[in-house]
């Protein structure tokens, strides 16, 4: 067993692709259980995780404010208490537009290739 409290966590800048303005904090990781992880991310104002895809899915739950997802272009805006899932492989994208932070939990899973990768053009562009 392990317990914490997330402002304990240390947080880590977002700096992959054009993202800018993200913090993500690791909350539980393969060290804790070997088949799933929980991290939280809080993306500032005008923040943006790049376009990009990987082969892990992730579950991603709005705790705090709003955001503009656009996966595989479909775009979309989500709010406090509102989830989605993303798949293996599927392009994704997120902003916030909003004037308070964005925080979200994403749950992801652990395959052997964890690689992120990014593309050039913006879903928002």
């Amino acid at each position: 067993m392990r317990h914490g409290n997330i402002s304990d966590v240390k947080s880590n800048d977002v700096t992959f692709g054009r993202s800018h303005d993200v913090k993500i904090r690791w909350l539980v990781t393969k060290d804790d259980v070997k088949d799933y992880a929980v991290r939280k991310f809080t993306v500032k104002p005008g923040g943006l995780i790049s376009h990009h895809y990987h082969k892990y899915v992730e579950t991603l739950v709005i705790l705090n404010g709003t955001c503009r997802i656009c996966v595989e272009n479909k775009k979309m805006d989500l709010k406090n208490g509102d989830f989605i899932f993303v798949d293996s492989m599927e392009k994704h994208e997120i902003i916030n537009p909003g004037n308070i932070d964005l925080e979200f939990l994403c749950i992801i899973n652990y395959p052997e290739d964890m690689e992120i990768k990014t593309i050039d053009k913006g879903c928002f562009d």
